[in-house]
C-alpha cells in the first residue's frame, strides 16, 4: 500500500475515536512540524505569500505567523476531509452565506459551474452542498491509483458525483444536461498547458478552456469559497456563495475577472490558499 494512502488511512481511524478538538490540537502540531520539515514546501508558500503582499510593507514576523498559520489551517482542514468518510449530514457546522444562489443559479435550467479556488476546504464544500440537497458534481485531480480511489470514496459519499480533469468536457456536458452544478478549482494549471495571466505582482497560469465553454453554452456561474472560522467563532466554517452571472464578454475578459476574484479571496485569507507547488512563472520562462 501507498505510504501516504497508509497515513491517511491511519488518519481516519483517529478522527473516528477522538473527540475533535483533541484531533484539532494533534493536527497543529503535525502542521507545525511538517512546516519545519519540509524545506521545499515551507519555501513555495513563503513565495505565494511574498506574492500575495508584494505591495504591502509586510513585517517579517506577520509573514512567518501566515506561514505557520497555512501549515496548520491545511492539517486541520485534512482532518474534516477524512471526517468526510463517516460524518453525518447533519454533522456540517458552516455559516453560510448566498446557499439560495446555488437554486437560482439552476433555475436558467442549463447547468452551472461552481468556480473555486485552493482555499480553505472545496472538498467539505461540494459535499456540503450535495448533503443539503444541491445537484452537485466536480472537476478533480488525476492522482496515483489508491489515492485517486480513497478520495472519490469520500468526495462521492453524500451524493457529490466526481469527474477527472481529463474528461472535463464529458462533466460540463453531464451539468449542462442533467442541470446541475459543476465545481471546477480554477486557480492551477493541472493539465499543463494554461492560459498565463497576471496574478498579484507575479504570473500564473489558470485553466485553458473554461471561459470559452462557459461563453459559448452561457452557462451561469458561481464565484463561491468556503474557508476554516478562527476557533472563537460559533461555527467552524463560513462559506460564501455569490450570485449568478450569465457572462457577456470575451474570454480574456472573463478569466481577469475571475483572476480579480480570486485575489480578492486569497487577500482575506492568505493563510489557507494551499497551494503547495512552485507555479509562479519567473522573468524570462518559457509560457
Amino acid at each position: 500500500m501507498n505510504f501516504v494512502v497508509l497515513l491517511q488511512k491511519s488518519g481516519i481511524s483517529l478522527t473516528k475515536v477522538l473527540p475533535l478538538k483533541i484531533t484539532d490540537k494533534i493536527a497543529a502540531g503535525i502542521g507545525l512540524l511538517y512546516c519545519y520539515m519540509s524545506k521545499k514546501k515551507r519555501g513555495y508558500i513563503k513565495k505565494n505569500l511574498q506574492y500575495i503582499f508584494s505591495d504591502q510593507n509586510i513585517e517579517p514576523e506577520l509573514l512567518n505567523f501566515y506561514l505557520k498559520q497555512t501549515f496548520i489551517n491545511f492539517s486541520r482542514a485534512m482532518v474534516d476531509f477524512f471526517r468526510l468518510g463517516f460524518i453525518s449530514k447533519e454533522g456540517f457546522d458552516v455559516e453560510q452565506i448566498g446557499f439560495e444562489n446555488a437554486d437560482k443559479a439552476l433555475q436558467f435550467k442549463r447547468g452551472c459551474i461552481l468556480i473555486t479556488l485552493h482555499l480553505g476546504n472545496w472538498d467539505y464544500a461540494g459535499s456540503y452542498l450535495a448533503a443539503c440537497g444541491v445537484r452537485m458534481s466536480a472537476l478533480v485531480e488525476v492522482t496515483e491509483t489508491e489515492m485517486f480511489d480513497l478520495y472519490t470514496k469520500h468526495r462521492e459519499r453524500l451524493g457529490m458525483r466526481t469527474f477527472p480533469v481529463t474528461r472535463a468536457g464529458y462533466a460540463f456536458l453531464y451539468a449542462i444536461k442533467n442541470h446541475s452544478i459543476l465545481a471546477v478549482l480554477a486557480d492551477r494549471d493541472i493539465m499543463k498547458n494554461g492560459v498565463t495571466m497576471n496574478f498579484f505582482s507575479g504570473r500564473r497560469k489558470i485553466p485553458k478552456g473554461l471561459a470559452e465553454i462557459i461563453i459559448k453554452k452561457k452557462i451561469p456561474v458561481l464565484f463561491a469559497y468556503m474557508v476554516l472560522n478562527p476557533p472563537h467563532k460559533m461555527h467552524r466554517y463560513f462559506s460564501m456563495i455569490e450570485p449568478p452571472i450569465v457572462f457577456d464578454g470575451n474570454a480574456d475578459e472573463f478569466n481577469r475577472l475571475m483572476v480579480k476574484k480570486f485575489e480578492g479571496y486569497i487577500r482575506q485569507y492568505p493563510d489557507q490558499w494551499f497551494v503547495f507547488h512552485d507555479e509562479w512563472i519567473e522573468e524570462g520562462a518559457n509560457t
